[in-house]
């Protein structure tokens, strides 16, 4: 396979869609070849592309305002964003924004210019998730020159990296309104943009090219939050705000009667200008949130304060070993929730302001023992304030209501034997103006949404119906009652992991998909509400990105980008190889994807290398061609079939497929992927599975260990790196939503831990872990290799000081790994 050949079709191939006002036209830019670009103008009431402006004439006309330069490359112009209006064009180079035009040519310009994306902010503030918080699915478009840092800045302000985005990649991050997320620059560490979650179902965030100093200012400039230092998570100063969304509650806060807090007391101004105290927290460790999480009621006779008591963390180490700052080791520490500690306890109260007092909530056990509450909102009529309760080990999803007598009804309740997964399904959405709600559930056995009536109590429709998964909701048209979802599975015929964009209608269960081909798509819609048409993209692993636009009833009005495959093959690409077959109940379809070594010979037998993640909150088998171009990157030159497959328990397919993971991470899919890998080597001589190893990272590292203790006979080499061996050390919201609350001996059983005596004393076991690691500590690693080494078991340990997560997947860590692959498979 020529890699390269797949790269430069990807990037020459990629759209990046930056819609024009009134969403009939937008612009992108395309590689011609590496460093080489062009703006295209796609015209669609028109049905054509052309070049934005003529590159040429531009070239010659900026070269000569700068003296340094003889000549600029048409191909290479000094900028990466523009703003189009009519005939002409603006744009930011030197400090000075510039107007080009046709006849009358370059001239400076005092026009207002926004470069870059106007979702992006350059000030950097503390994450604010409440329970007035949404769950958001927020869509990034990587289309800046090299890959981004994704970091989460927490409530305190401290930044935690804990993701990247590959160039021209998308990826899609589940998260909450009033999150704040930070985006630099993966080489320079540049910033390229804060970003705070909005309170919308769904956002999309491209990235470009910036002057950062021009537009977010200098690095670390005006920023509440912490810095990233010497590799340090340097700690920000006590943040005033105690974490509260900036968003409007429910009342006019202009107006008596008025509700606030100050000095932890509950205060309320009347209609008379009386100020008066409702309520006092009664220790340091309680308090009422602030006054944006006080909501009242339609009539103003009746108010909601969020109450809350801090709840447990656990105390984390790390050591720096080579700290710029001082001669000795630094001392890092940190606190997180990990499983068995105790979540904020929230608990909504309710006032009445005619008579100044508390009224007592009965039966607050229905919602007392909860991992988390959300808030809803006042029925239409103020009879009752409502929110949402996830019970503690996320078998348990209500939706409660106090009523102005203090009384407490279930209008909504779903249960399951193993979990109800909020980590990644979880979605509701108030409809204006009415008690309605649209829910996700998976209460049929796959996720879809249904429309709850909350006055009554009941489900009044179920919007989507079938044997596929609502992944996420991309629109809603309360005067059409249209709604327009990202699903899987929805084409029986293809993957079912291709993601396809469905609409529905919230009184019938009837869908129709408004995209077509048979590959994974994303789509990008102008902003606002201008929504005639849409770019539509897909690809497969061994598809090229074919890019399209189509209108809102899903017909195509004209073809954008494209490449196939057979243009490919001639340039000495061998695309991955699409397989599945049955797993182990003899019913169920199990995919994946084959690579061949990059230079194969057919007359040899090559050694099968499995890259393992198999994490139940999602799927990790790639499915679009840039993800099959990331995938296995560092291993293309080696002499491995490397394999990817998703076997039972990982997400996405059906509720009693993702079930096999509860309180069984252990089993990881594995039955499924030794009889994939079988299966495939029956029809493929060159796949050698009497050498077969396994590799992964985070919960790939716990379960490429485990392979070794619980399928020797099958996996002879495993490399571990930055494994979640005991979860009993992860975060309680990965962990209790897989294994469960209270802490029981499940967790020890589905622990690496515990099993370490059951290594083969054949097998070959390298563990790689980073000792500023701060998504999975390396005491992860070191209780397993405790427990190795009293069984006296023979293994490898990597050890990286000063490195972090997935350390071996890069730099001295990932040349380890190789070498002990190359000696031992």
């Amino acid at each position: 396979m020529d890699p390269t050949a797949a790269e430069r079709c990807f990037n020459e191939t990629f759209v990046a869609p930056h819609w024009l006002p009134g969403g009939e036209a937008f612009w992108y830019r395309r590689q011609m070849s590496k460093g080489k670009y062009r703006f295209i103008y796609v015209d669609v009431q028109g049905k054509s592309t052309r070049p934005a402006f003529d590159h040429d004439a531009l070239a010659v006309a900026l070269a000569e305002h700068v003296p340094e330069q003889t000549k600029i490359d048409p191909e290479a112009l000094p900028f990466s964003w523009i703003e189009l209006e009519d005939s002409h064009i603006r744009f930011r180079f030197k400090q000075q924004i510039w107007r080009f035009e046709p006849i009358k040519g370059l001239s400076k310009c005092s026009e207002a210019f926004r470069q870059g994306n106007p979702t992006l902010m350059r000030r950097q503030e503390p994450s604010a998730h409440t329970a007035s918080s949404r769950p958001v699915m927020v869509t990034f478009i990587n289309n800046a020159r090299s890959h981004l840092r994704l970091s989460y800045v927490d409530h305190k302000g401290t930044v935690r990296p804990y993701d990247s985005i590959s160039q021209g990649k998308t990826h899609f991050e589940k998260t909450y309104s009033g999150v704040c997320l930070r985006l630099e620059d993966g080489v320079s560490r540049q910033l390229r943009g804060v970003y705070r979650v909005p309170d919308k179902v769904h956002d999309t965030v491209i990235v470009d090219e910036v002057d950062v100093d021009e537009y977010l200012g200098k690095e670390g400039e005006n920023t509440t939050g912490a810095l990233l230092v010497d590799g340090d998570v340097a700690q920000a100063q006590e943040h005033q705000d105690d974490g509260s969304i900036a968003q409007l509650s429910e009342e006019d806060t202009s107006s008596a009667p008025h509700i606030s807090v100050r000095d932890q007391r509950l205060w309320l101004l009347d209609e008379q200008g009386v100020e008066s105290q409702l309520m006092e927290a009664n220790t340091s460790e309680e308090s009422y949130w602030n006054d944006k999480m006080i909501f009242l009621c339609p009539n103003k006779a009746f108010a909601v304060a969020w109450y809350f008591q801090q709840g447990t963390t656990t105390t984390e180490y790390w050591i720096k070993s080579y700290p710029q700052t001082q001669s000795h080791p630094k001392l890092l520490k940190g606190e997180r929730r990990l499983a068995g500690d105790n979540p904020r306890i929230d608990q909504p109260r309710l006032f009445s302001l005619a008579l100044k007092r508390e009224i007592e909530v009965a039966d607050k056990d229905l919602f007392s023992n909860h991992y988390q509450l959300s808030h809803l909102g006042w029925a239409e009529n103020g009879s009752e304030y409502r929110f949402l309760y996830h019970g503690r080990g996320h078998k348990t999803f209500q939706i409660l209501g106090i009523t102005c007598a203090g009384l407490v009804r279930v209008l909504y309740e779903e249960s399951s034997d193993t979990f109800i997964d909020i980590a990644s399904k979880l979605y509701y959405n108030l409809l204006s103006n009415s008690n309605k709600l649209i829910l996700a559930s998976e209460r049929d056995g796959y996720n879809h949404l249904y429309l709850l009536d909350l006055e009554q109590g009941k489900i009044e429709n179920q919007i989507t119906k079938g044997e596929w998964n609502v992944h996420m909701v991309e629109h809603i048209d309360e005067e059409s009652n249209q709604i327009w979802v990202s699903t899987y599975g929805f084409f029986k015929h293809e993957d079912p992991y291709h993601r396809h964009l469905v609409q529905a209608n919230l009184y019938d269960t009837e869908c129709k998909a408004l995209t077509e081909g048979d590959g994974t798509h994303l789509w990008s819609w102008p902003p606002g509400e201008a929504r005639q048409y849409f770019v539509d993209s897909w690809s497969r692993v061994d598809l090229p990105p074919q890019t399209v636009v189509r209108s809102l009833d899903g017909t195509m009005q004209l073809k954008v980008e494209g490449t196939s495959t057979e243009e490919l093959r001639q340039q000495g690409w061998t695309p991955p190889e699409r397989f599945h077959c049955l797993g182990r109940d003899g019913e169920t379809l199990i995919y994946g994807i084959i690579t061949k070594p990059a230079h194969s010979n057919p007359q040899r037998r090559y050694p099968v290398l499995e890259d393992i993640y198999a994490g139940p909150q999602d799927f990790s088998t790639p499915k679009s061609f840039q993800d099959a171009v990331d995938s296995n990157c560092d291993w293309r030159e080696e002499d491995y079939v490397i394999v990817r497959i998703d076997g039972m328990g990982t997400n996405w397919r059906s509720k009693k497929f993702h079930d096999i993971c509860y309180q069984n991470l252990n089993d990881a899919g594995f039955p499924d992927r030794i009889i994939w890998i079988t299966r495939a080597a029956e029809s493929r001589e060159w796949m050698d599975i009497s050498r077969v190893g396994i590799i992964g990272s985070s919960a790939g590292g716990q379960y490429a260990a485990s392979a070794l203790l619980h399928f020797g006979h099958f996996y002879k080499v495993a490399v571990a790196d930055s494994g979640s061996h005991d979860n009993s050390l992860a975060g309680i919201e990965w962990t209790e939503q897989w294994l469960g609350h209270p802490v029981n001996e499940s967790y020890a059983q589905q622990s690496n831990v515990t099993h370490a005596a059951k290594l083969p004393d054949s097998a070959k076991l390298m563990l790689i872990a980073g000792g500023l690691d701060h998504s999975v500590t390396h005491f992860s690693t070191m209780r397993f290799v405790q427990q190795l080494n009293k069984a006296n078991k023979v293994y490898e340990l990597v050890f990286l000081p000063d490195s972090g997560h997935s350390c071996g997947r890069c730099g001295y860590g990932l040349k380890r790994a190789k070498l002990f692959l190359k000696t031992n498979l």
